[in-house]
Formats: C-alpha cells, sequence, structure tokens
C-alpha cells in the first residue's frame, strides 16, 4: 500500500527542505515507491526557499502536503513544523536531498507492530557519493552487527557512538510527544538532541536493514566539522543540565570529560581566528565542567581500538 487511504494515514512522512528542487522528484519518487506499508501522507516543509520548490512537488503529481514557510527558520524548525501538520500515529522523518530505500517504511512498522513495548525503532543507511557510488554503511558494520534486534539507550548513542539518522526512525507519535518536540533553538544536532530524549523516555531499539541512500555533496551540513562540533557541545550541556541522568547513565566522568573536550576543541579554533575573548569564554567553560583526562574505554569503542 502507498499514499493515505481513506481511513487517514497511519505513517506521517515529514521532509524539511531548503532551495533542494534538484533533488525532490527522485526522492519524492523513492518514497511513494514504498509498498507493502501501511497507509502514510508526505508532508513536505518549504522553509522559504527561492528555488522552484512548489512548481517541482506540483510537476511530479504525486500527493503532497506542502506547507510553505514565509521565513527561514531552519531544518529543527521545518521538522517540528511538519509534525504539527501530520496525522499519522507513526512518524519518519526524511531529508529532501536523500533517497528512501525499498521497505524503509513497511518493514520499521512491521517490527513495531511486532514489538509493542518499543516506542521507536532505528535502522541504518547507505552511504552514496554524488556520483552514485556506495562508499559504506552510516552504521559501522561491526557495531551494526553488535546492535541488531537489541535495546539501544542514550550511552549506545553518545558514548558507543552510535550514528542516529532520523532518516533511518520510525517513531510512535506517543514517544515522541513523551520526548518533546524537536528543539528549534538548536542550530545543529537537533536529531541527536531528539534521539537522545526519545532513547531516555521510551525504549527503542536498532535493526540492522538500511532505510535510505544518504547522499554526500558540498550542501550537506554534516561535512562543517567545526560547526557539529559546536553543536553537538550545546546538546551534551542541554542534556546535562535537563536530564541528568544521561550523565549517569553514559558514566558522569566519561560525560564531563567528552563535553569539555569538545569546548577546548573549539577554543582552540576561536583563538586560531584571533577571537580571544571568545576564546576565553569557551575555556572557562570547559575548566567549570571539570574532569580533564578521560576515563578506561569501555564497550565497543574499546573492544575495537576506538576512542571512547
Amino acid at each position: 500500500m502507498g499514499g493515505a487511504g481513506s481511513e487517514g494515514p497511519a505513517i506521517s512522512v515529514v521532509v524539511p527542505t531548503y532551495n533542494r528542487a534538484a533533488f525532490l522528484p527522485a526522492m519524492l519518487e523513492s518514497v511513494f515507491a514504498q509498498r507493502d506499508c501501511p497507509p502514510f501522507e508526505v508532508v513536505l516543509v518549504d522553509d522559504a526557499s527561492t528555488d522552484d520548490t512548489a512548481g517541482v512537488v506540483a510537476s511530479t503529481g504525486h500527493p503532497v502536503t506542502l506547507v510553505r514557510l514565509e521565513k527561514n527558520g531552519g531544518v529543527a524548525r521545518a521538522r517540528q513544523v511538519g509534525v504539527e501538520r501530520s496525522r499519522g500515529a507513526l512518524l519518519a522523518f526524511h531529508d529532501s536531498d536523500d533517497v528512501m530505500l525499498p521497505g524503509r517504511l513497511g518493514e520499521l512498522a512491521a517490527y513495531l507492530e511486532g514489538h509493542p513495548e518499543l516506542g521507536a525503532v532505528f535502522s541504518n543507511g547507505v552511504i552514496e557519493t554524488a556520483d552514485g557510488r556506495s562508499v559504506g554503511t552510516v552504521v559501522p558494520e561491526a557495531q551494526a552487527v553488535h546492535l541488531d534486534g537489541r535495546r539501544i539507550g542514550i550511552r549506545d548513542i553518545l558514548r558507543d557512538g552510535l550514528p542516529v539518522y532520523l532518516q533511518t526512525a520510525l517513531i510512535r507519535r506517543s514517544a515522541f510527544d513523551r520526548a518533546g518536540d524537536i528543539d528549534a533553538s538548536l542550530k545543529r544536532h537537533a536529531d541527536l538532541d531528539l534521539a537522545c530524549r526519545v532513547s531516555l523516555t521510551t525504549p527503542v531499539a536498532f535493526v540492522d536493514r538500511p532505510a535510505f541512500r544518504y547522499r554526500l555533496h558540498g550542501a550537506n551540513q554534516t561535512l562543517d566539522r567545526m560547526r557539529l562540533r559546536e553543536g553537538l557541545a550545546e546538546v551534551m550541556g542541554r542534556l546535562r543540565k535537563r536530564h541528568p541522568e544521561a550523565v549517569e547513565l553514559c558514566g558522569a566522568d566519561w560525560y564531563r570529560w567528552r563535553e569539555a573536550r569538545h569546548l577546548r576543541r573549539i577554543a582552540l579554533q576561536r583563538l586560531r581566528e584571533a577571537r580571544v575573548l571568545t576564546a576565553a569564554s569557551i575555556f572557562a567553560r570547559s575548566l567549570a565542567i571539570g574532569v580533564r583526562r578521560p576515563p578506561p574505554a569501555t564497550g565497543l569503542r574499546a573492544e575495537h581500538g576506538r576512542e571512547a
């Protein structure tokens, strides 16, 4: 089954977009090619694009609910608006420059149906270069095999480095509501923040099956490493203050050391840019957190010789 039935959608596919008109036809084709799945709707939120997003969407002929925002507010805000305008009991997030793989909706919906105790399930994805070559998976093979069919929590995500992409997840709306809205004040890593809060408030599992193709190109936010580090430090700081249980679940010494390490590296970069006062302020924040040396490595990262 594809599209919304007369009884309404069971799944809401929420897609934020900004100036990605060239990617939209292939993306929408991949979504509406989903088979053997519950009825679904597609809510595409145009975050004040300046290209012909509306015209391109209309030309595809697919039944898309297009929400146009008058002012660009960022991907997190666009996703949240999409959730608010959607109707399904299950939420499937997707990005406008990625391709959804067959079974992404049906197989994950069946998994949740077979595991009613779960509030969400995350899966894997294929990394693809701009010329269409597959160069790996978003969750490394050893980690994916280790976690396949198992419960995952915030320690897996933050301490063991499980990559969590919303494009791989299917989340019950009730679980989303318990975790709280997407934090639109976060410029980066709002998806990580949401995944962490979901894992803190509802049982979550991981299944090793590819849900989407992640396209590498110049506009990917994930290519800007320093900005991503800044976003990660902000997420860790918020979780530490608002969800202190996250610190204990990850190991208090490790959590504080890791957050402080991110801040020190950001401060060093600001110093290289001759932004002395900014660097001093960030470095002071790292000192206030404490814990200068890393605790002993544990878990999957230690087993495979990777830094914890």
